[in-house]
């Protein structure tokens, strides 16, 4: 499991995104991918790793913690 520092740009892939927000609600994302920048972006992927939808668009300053791991 990785934790990311928040404010990191690029992008990262990997198998289950998980966001808590500072209200304390948590999200869970599987096949997806996060592009961080202005905003956090996450992408459900395909089996080679395309974009095919977009799932979630959230401002980086509503995070307190995302993790990133492998399935």
């Amino acid at each position: 499991m990785q934790e990311f520092e928040k404010g990191a740009l690029g992008i990262h892939m990997f198998r289950k995104i998980t966001i808590i927000l500072k209200n304390g609600t948590e999200l869970a994302y599987r096949n997806a991918r996060v592009v961080e920048g202005n905003r956090t972006w996450i992408y459900q992927v395909n089996k080679n790793e395309n974009p095919e939808e977009l799932l979630a668009l959230i401002d980086p300053n509503h995070i307190r913690t995302l993790y990133a791991e492998d399935d």
